[in-house]
């Protein structure tokens, strides 16, 4: 006997098209905690965890519109309770749909007596709205358990509702089949023993290498690679974080993750509105649109480790992911600021340079109070809600130390925590220009300027790694190996307009 007819009314609808409904009774915005459904279903375990679902969809979807309520700034205090809160329940909800789950899948294999999946089959064929459920609740699961920070488990899920419907899917596969715990742990077998560690794989272990496979080579840009894919724990495009970076490029502005080799996006300078009188026929404001592909370029980090840190798989996992980040993103810092965009990103200031962003200094080949202003007021209105400066420290210390003629500082804003210029925020880009030579002739770039959402940051998700054997001068071993890790990514000024650069040029 079911007791699914008697969750009502509806509610909603789930992404697979089924109903959502509440307790009967319930109040309108009152979303059912796990006791009140476990005192409604006592007997009905598969009613039960569809209840569990519905409800964990419902304060998913509270989560979102807190994230919208937030437009892009960081939770206030009330929202972050409020999500802290739904975060919570969604996660006991769904612990308990995981777990009839495994039930059905251990009363099955006790009924014909042959071995089922475990319910993160990666297939094509697999209905799109239930792949996709599939991934979240993979992505919950490791940020439950604290392998995968909050961050970037946000991003993975941005991933799975961008692009095409093809690119969700395979963003789908590539989150089931790189964030399963089997995986992670074949992985590390490998890593401890590239030669043999497949040799001490489950069978649930090696199902799960065989899922990721699929699905690198959907991913592959080539017919021909090796390799590895990392876990999702561990793939540069998602666990990259602002903390500790010297560059503020991915804090500040829109960072993209694609499964292609090339983000595309669209530029436009926005549609016209009008005031129309009555029967005037209404005019043309349709946009003019312009494609604006950003590549992704190939990138790498190589990591030696002795075979006795390979053989603690956990340490080794941690260890790896360190280096990573702090290589990964230096790498990525220099390129995103001045990249040349020639088997590298482009970087901010090489898109701006000779553009009509660029404005020179108003004074001699030095900084001036003057600057700031002239920039300032040289960008349209329409950026001037989200726009925030850069620059590198030893110029932001240079304006800091400006006083007027009375001994009082002209930008107080810079002693300040965090620091404003103009009352808008500053960041430090220690890849810009932090000196001016006026005995060379050359161009400094000194003061940026704009509305960073502009500026795009595309990482490819699907990163590789490949082990490979370290070798001495005599070419004797080492008793080391070589992580050699392998990713792509691209950026690139989308609009030029949202932008002023200010050049400090001197002569020789």
């Amino acid at each position: 006997m079911t007791h699914a007819r008697t969750l009502s009314p509806v509610i909603g609808y789930r992404r697979d098209g089924r109903p959502i409904h509440l307790v009967r009774g319930a109040a309108p915005d009152h979303i059912p905690t796990l006791t009140e459904l476990r005192e409604r279903f006592t007997d009905a375990p598969d009613a039960l965890a569809e209840a569990c679902a519905a409800a964990a969809d419902l304060h998913e979807a509270a989560m979102r519109s807190l994230d919208a309520e937030a437009a892009g700034q960081p939770l206030n205090a009330s929202q972050q309770r409020r999500w802290d809160a739904h975060t919570s329940a969604s996660a006991e909800l769904r612990t308990v749909v995981a777990q009839r789950r495994m039930s059905r899948a251990s009363e099955s294999r006790a009924r014909w007596g042959a071995e089922v999946g475990s319910g993160l089959d990666s297939s094509p064929t697999t209905p799109g709205g239930e792949l996709r459920s599939r991934a979240m609740r993979v992505v919950d699961g490791l940020h439950r358990s604290n392998d995968l920070p909050a961050h970037a488990a946000e991003r993975v899920e941005r991933m799975l509702s961008a692009g095409r419907e093809d690119e969700q899917n395979l963003a789908a596969r590539w989150a089931v089949a790189a964030g399963a715990p089997e995986y992670r742990s074949a992985f590390t077998k490998l890593c401890a023993d590239p030669m043999r560690g497949h040799m001490l794989w489950t069978a649930q272990e090696q199902a799960a290498y065989q899922r990721a496979e699929q699905v690198r080579a959907a991913m592959s840009l080539t017919d021909a690679n090796g390799g590895y894919m990392v876990p999702l724990t561990l793939d540069p495009a998602i666990i990259l974080t602002n903390d500790g970076s010297v560059n503020p490029l991915r804090r500040i502005s829109r960072v993209v993750q694609t499964v292609t080799d090339t983000w595309q996006g669209v530029t436009s300078a926005g549609a016209t509105a009008e005031w129309k009188a009555e029967g005037a026929q209404a005019a043309d404001g349709s946009p003019a649109v312009a494609p604006a592909p950003i590549p992704v370029h190939f990138g790498d980090v190589n990591v030696t480790y002795s075979y006795e840190v390979g053989m603690d798989a956990r340490n080794f996992l941690s260890e790896l992911e360190r280096v990573i980040v702090d290589a990964a993103d230096n790498l990525m810092a220099a390129a995103y600021t001045t990249g040349s965009g020639s088997g590298q990103p482009t970087g901010v200031i090489t898109a701006l340079a000779g553009t009509a962003s660029e404005i020179n200094t108003t004074g001699t080949e030095a900084i001036n109070a003057a600057d700031p202003y002239t920039l300032q007021n040289a960008l349209p209105p329409r950026f001037q809600a989200r726009a925030q400066w850069c620059a590198n420290l030893g110029i932001i210390n240079g304006y800091a130390q400006m006083e007027t003629a009375n001994g009082a500082l002209k930008f107080p804003g810079l002693h300040e925590t965090p620091p404003t210029l103009l009352r808008k925020p500053m960041n430090e880009l220690s890849n810009m220009d932090g000196s001016i030579n006026p005995a060379a002739t050359a161009s400094n770039f000194v003061l940026l300027y704009g509305d960073f959402q502009n500026f795009v940051i595309v990482d490819r998700v699907g990163t590789t790694l490949e082990i490979l054997p370290a070798y001495g001068a005599n070419g004797r071993p080492t008793g080391q190996r070589h992580a050699f890790l392998y990713f792509r990514t691209g950026s690139d000024v989308v609009v030029d307009n949202a932008f002023r650069m200010l050049d400090v040029p001197t002569t020789a």
